[in-house]
């Protein structure tokens, strides 16, 4: 059976979810020894997010380009629970991680990568 949700519930959902899943972790910044613009937040052992903001430019408060990697197990997980496509997914994680932590991000992949394609 399939049911239709707006997408203010869908995002309500996802952000819920990740909330429960990192709700007693507190993210470890290590900051690059070779760039010190550019850091790396971790969220826990296993499922990770990374954050690597690039140069300044432009005078703005957006320091070059934010990359965050999302463990695919995290994607995997919600794709199979609410049956919607994989890069839906990825760019609702991508909003609640940028209001979670109040960073930009520009760029998304998914990170280790999948040994094998997913099976939905």
């Amino acid at each position: 059976m399939r049911y239709l949700i707006t997408q203010t519930q869908l995002h309500s959902i996802i952000y819920k979810y990740l909330d429960g899943m990192f709700e007693d972790v507190n993210p470890k910044k290590e900051v690059n020894p070779h760039n010190p613009n550019a850091y790396r937040l971790e969220l826990n052992n296993i499922k990770y997010f990374y954050y690597g903001p690039g140069e300044y430019d432009d005078n703005t408060t957006h320091y070059g380009v934010g990359m965050l990697h999302i463990h695919p197990d995290i994607v995997d997980t919600l794709r199979n629970m609410i049956s919607v496509r994989e890069s839906k997914v990825i760019d609702i994680i991508a909003d609640w991680f940028s209001e979670k932590f109040g960073v930009d991000v520009d760029e998304i992949s998914i990170h280790p990568h999948r040994k094998e394609p997913p099976v939905y």
